[in-house]
């Protein structure tokens, strides 16, 4: 009995490893036909492979060139490269999108240099390389620093075109697809996903430029910048821009401009040379600190508080007032200066925006139109002298300021060739604040200081907080 039993437990442990093993072989099995099956339905191997099929014939190499003396004669140098998509082609040409910043000049403090009448300079030669490895010149269009895009034209016809993708609806975690001929090795596609969005760079606030960009993991190397980030329908929902990394190589955080802000700066350089900057008429402050957000009810703990609306501006005619905060912009919740900055400068011109607005502990909506910037100058001007209630002058530095309901004094007249006219302030300009004496409030405050030496004014002025000396 007791050796009957011993034999069926020595049976049981011998078999028990060819049944473990069996078991084992079968849950492989199984997880493998569960991966097939996930692999057939989903296919995103196969997405990607038609996303590089798709995209790759729009998008070029672009190398730069400056003409040097070398030895004995000049010569053309290559001093540079970065990619590029065609968005646009007709039958006798084809337009090129890429980053100002691969076809500009710059000096090692990565600062735009500037030539004549202060426009920055493009590099002496550009040449554009296709997915054929055809060598073909390009001429400059255009070129806009503060969203840094730029538009080149080829002297060829029906040409592939790259689509535009919504890049207002992307979301983390989407995928996307880097294309471009980073490191010299030639064309390459990366795959990734969307980390964040509305990010800001330390360059782009430096610049003054519209930061509010979209982070993805995507590999994204030096000669990427000006290719196109697609997504999963082979749209472009942004350009490839610039990286974070402590070495000059990716580490999976990179930055492209979106596509709503990219494609309608593309679309006024390839068709006026330059960008009609669409604009409402306000300055804006600083973020809310958490008491003020608590202390108001904010619903949006990022929303943009405003703190001037200038006279005649679409602003003031859409009914918005100093002190309101902007919660939305077409329903998407504003997120910081930067992102409503963006937001506004990607408008159409005549198109409508729907802001949501805090005030008093409700919310309320208003719709205004966008203009141009050299529209609002125009209607700053006109109303410079007409809506000022009394005025004061400083001669010595060739300026007439005025006083009106709004924040600060506005500048009603500026002299020629004096020194407020050589440091580039036009009527309509609006002087905020002093400095060594503080925000401005009412012309009384500034009306003797004419006579000082020199100033430092900070002032309103296109569009943007400008600080300006004068000497007399």
């Amino acid at each position: 009995m007791g050796r009957a039993m011993a034999l069926v437990v020595l049976l049981a442990m011998g078999a028990s490893p060819t049944a473990q093993a069996q078991s084992d072989g079968e849950r492989r099995a199984a997880m493998r036909q569960e991966l097939d099956l996930i692999a057939e339905r989903v296919q995103l191997d196969r997405a990607f492979n038609l996303i590089h099929e798709l995209v790759q014939p729009s998008v070029v190499s672009i190398h730069i060139s400056q003409t040097r003396w070398q030895i004995d004669r000049l010569r053309d140098v290559d001093v540079g490269e970065g990619s590029g998509f065609i968005f646009h082609s007709t039958g006798d040409a084809s337009y090129v999108l890429t980053n100002a910043h691969v076809v500009l000049q710059m000096n090692q403090d990565r600062e735009f240099i500037r030539g004549r009448n202060n426009a920055p300079m493009w590099y002496d030669a550009i040449r554009v390389t296709t997915a054929r490895r055809e060598q073909l010149r390009v001429t400059p269009v255009g070129a806009d620093i503060d969203t840094d895009l730029a538009v080149l034209r080829i002297e060829r016809g029906e040409m592939p075109v790259i689509s535009w993708g919504d890049s207002d609806a992307v979301r983390v975690g989407d995928y996307v697809v880097a294309l471009g001929y980073p490191l010299r090795v030639g064309y390459s596609a990366t795959f990734g996903n969307i980390s964040a969005t509305d990010k800001s760079t330390a360059w782009f606030r430096r610049e003054g430029g519209y930061a509010a960009f979209l982070q993805t993991d995507a590999a994204i190397n030096p000669g990427n910048s000006g290719g196109p980030l697609v997504d999963l329908r082979g749209e472009v929902i942004g350009v490839n821009a610039s990286i974070v990394s402590r070495g000059g190589g990716n580490i999976g955080i990179g930055f492209a401009i979106p596509a709503r802000l990219a494609r309608r700066v593309a679309e006024d350089l390839r068709r006026h040379g330059r960008v009609h900057r669409p604009v409402i008429g306000i300055q804006m402050d600083d973020s809310l600190d958490p008491a003020e957000i608590r202390r108001l009810a904010v619903p949006n703990p990022d929303a943009v508080r405003i703190a001037l609306v200038l006279p005649g501006s679409p602003a003031e005619q859409a009914g918005l007032r100093d002190g309101d905060l902007v919660l939305s912009v077409d329903g998407v919740p504003v997120e910081g200066i930067q992102q409503f900055r963006a937001r506004v400068a990607a408008a159409r011109l005549g198109q409508p925006l729907e802001l949501e607005l805090w005030r008093d502990g409700e919310r309320i909506e208003r719709t205004l139109v966008p203009v141009s910037q050299e529209e609002l100058d125009a209607a700053l001007r006109e109303q410079a002298v007409a809506g000022a209630e009394k005025t004061a002058s400083w001669p010595a530095y060739g300026l007439v300021l005025g006083e009106d309901e709004h924040r600060g004094v506005v500048i009603a007249e500026v002299t020629p060739d004096s020194p407020a006219a050589r440091a580039g302030l036009h009527a309509g300009d609006r002087i905020l604040r002093v400095y060594d004496l503080g925000p401005v409030n009412s012309l009384d405050e500034v009306a003797e200081l004419g006579t000082r030496p020199e100033l430092v004014l900070l002032v309103y002025h296109a569009g943007h907080p400008w600080l300006v000396r004068l000497s007399r």
